[in-house]
């Protein structure tokens, strides 16, 4: 009877574990910029390709797309493929250099 119980308890165990661990690899692996007054973003008319990937620069992007969150895509890097209709992505080569804007 215990050994079923175990058995039965087990996996929300490890669901638990792996769920914590995914947000902290989340916030630790990429960078996020939130604007409060932002909605759903349209990264359509943005073309800041091979500009670099600064502070001031990706709060223009964020406010230019109606974003109300930027995710910064950096090589070599884990991140969820979750949509989020009202975060600006972008992505950077190894030198901070834009490469592309996407919503999602």
């Amino acid at each position: 009877m215990r050994l079923s119980v175990l058995l039965s308890v087990l996996p929300a165990v490890f669901l638990v574990a792996c769920t914590a661990t995914g947000n902290s690899a989340q916030s630790g692996s990429s960078s996020s910029l939130r604007n409060t007054s932002g909605g759903l973003c349209d990264a359509d008319s943005l073309s800041p390709a091979g500009q670099t990937a600064s502070q001031s620069q990706i709060e223009r992007l964020v406010k230019q797309a109606g974003a109300s969150q930027a995710r910064i895509l950096a090589p070599d890097r884990m991140y969820t493929t979750d949509y989020d209709p009202t975060r600006l992505n972008i992505r950077v080569d190894e030198q901070n250099r834009i490469l592309s804007v996407y919503c999602g």
